[in-house]
């Protein structure tokens, strides 16, 4: 039984320090404006997910037969690879692929006021992707083109986040995108 108690354990302070943060999230003070969302939305959100997360989680421990295993977080996220196969392969490390990624993060913080949120994300995306060793670019224009937009419609459709617009010719995209969006 005490396995059991274990295995729940994390998943009862997760929803302990939830449920004192989602208390917190329902006293927030500010002033309504208007139809849009306030501050203690987006907390509340997420808040709630990671309670029924651990709601879920707790049941399911609960309900397994006492003689199982106690299911921990490894059990949960798995081993891609067995025991064998893992020993035997030692991990492949490509610095020159991280050095270049971070390269290209500081690159898309730096170009983000200059070519605008959806420029320079497609283009970080792409560009990524492609660091990433994938090599099929349809797809990697493809993904690169459907994740901005979804990144610009989530911030500034659903979040009310302004973003950069960027410097002419590339304010004009933006521009043209906001009024396709319906976003003012």
């Amino acid at each position: 039984m005490i396995p059991r108690y274990r295995a729940l354990l994390p998943y009862v302070l997760v929803l302990a320090a939830g449920a004192f943060l989602m208390w917190t999230a329902f006293h927030f003070e500010f002033a309504p404006r208007g139809d849009r969302p306030g501050p203690d939305v987006w907390p509340r959100a997420i808040l709630t997910l990671v309670i029924v997360t651990c709601l879920v989680r707790i049941v399911t421990v609960l309900r397994r037969p006492h003689r199982a295993e106690p299911v921990m977080l490894e059990d949960v996220i798995g081993d891609p690879l067995p025991t064998a196969e893992r020993d035997a392969a030692p991990p492949q490390r490509f610095p020159r692929l991280l050095a270049t990624g971070i390269a290209l993060t500081v690159l898309y913080v730096a170009l983000l006021g200059t070519l605008g949120f959806f420029v320079d994300t497609a283009l970080y995306i792409g560009a990524l992707t492609r660091t990433g060793r994938y090599r099929r670019w349809p797809v990697i224009v493809g993904v690169s083109l459907a994740g901005a937009l979804a990144f610009m419609l989530v911030f500034m459709r659903i979040v009310y986040l302004s973003l950069p617009i960027g410097r002419p010719p590339f304010s004009f995209v933006s521009l043209a995108l906001m009024q396709w969006m319906g976003i003012r």
